[in-house]
């Protein structure tokens, strides 16, 4: 899987290719004045972490890997779309779309209040589920009750993070914050902290990619679905609804399924929620 994987990007020159690794925050526009039009959009500019698969990885070559990777591969096969990858901090991303620097964020976000208040969320992709993990040989840990004074990691600017805050007061823990969900689950199988908010498909890629356990709690914090998010804009409707259709047909064709697979061991589309599906 990963030499197939790694041979694959999505920019569209030599040029964008060789500029890429050296964006850490995004400068270029989105070039949005002709690129989508009433009836095509032919370009589009998308601003993402590529911090670390499965969800989204520029490697220092500017190839992009992951599951944002595949499906805008596939979306340029559909459509012959320009694509346009820029690349910056996980809390900065939104601020690229608020500057009108990218067309949309693609880093495999949870849908959440906070979000949708602001933003247009496409069709959901796959849905996950939220949850506290924690070492192997934690035996101390079996619900939120045993978080009292403990020290819980989530990254930064995550649904996770929301609701780690949330939880926080209630039953007593300390919320550390991370930029990547995997120096935070490596942390917490070192001992350096207690728990983890997180996800099952960051902690199915973390056991897979490192041969342990991490046990996730039978009590959840909640379900969500991935989507991509675009300005509350006529123009950033435009592109919400292009990718819509893309999403869709994905779906209805099994595509989707198959980049869930790979990436996170199991068919993560049959979690989609029509709770809060921005449909």
């Amino acid at each position: 899987m990963s030499a197939q994987i790694t041979r694959r990007s999505l920019l569209t020159s030599a040029a964008a290719l060789a500029a890429l690794p050296l964006v850490t925050a995004c400068t270029g526009g989105a070039g949005s004045s002709d690129a989508a039009t009433a009836d095509k959009v032919t370009k589009v500019s998308l601003v993402t972490s590529g911090k670390g698969e499965p969800y989204s990885l520029i490697a220092a070559d500017g190839t992009w890997t992951g599951i944002d990777a595949d499906v805008w591969e596939e979306i340029k096969k559909d459509t012959g779309v320009e694509v346009n990858v820029m690349q910056a901090e996980f809390s900065s991303m939104f601020g690229e779309l608020d500057a009108g620097r990218a067309n949309l964020v693609a880093n495999c976000l949870a849908v959440k209040k906070e979000r949708t208040d602001k933003y247009l969320a496409s069709h959901p992709y796959y849905g996950d589920a939220q949850d506290v993990t924690v070492a192997p040989d934690n035996t101390d840990i079996n619900g939120f009750e045993d978080l009292a004074g403990k020290t819980c990691g989530v990254t930064a600017g995550s649904a996770s993070q929301t609701i780690a805050n949330d939880m926080a007061a209630q039953y007593g823990f300390t919320v550390t914050t991370y930029e990547d969900a995997n120096i935070s689950l490596n942390d917490c199988l070192l001992g350096r902290i207690d728990a983890v908010f997180t996800t099952d498909t960051a902690v199915y890629k973390f056991n897979n990619a490192n041969g342990v356990t991490m046990r996730i709690l039978d009590e959840r914090t909640l379900s969500n679905n991935v989507a991509y998010f675009f300005p509350k804009t006529d123009e950033g409707q435009k592109y919400c609804d292009f990718v819509n259709a893309e999403i869709d047909k994905m779906l209805a064709d099994g595509r989707m399924a198959s980049i869930c697979e790979t990436w996170l061991y199991a068919d993560m589309t049959q979690l989609i929620s029509d709770d809060d599906a921005n449909k």
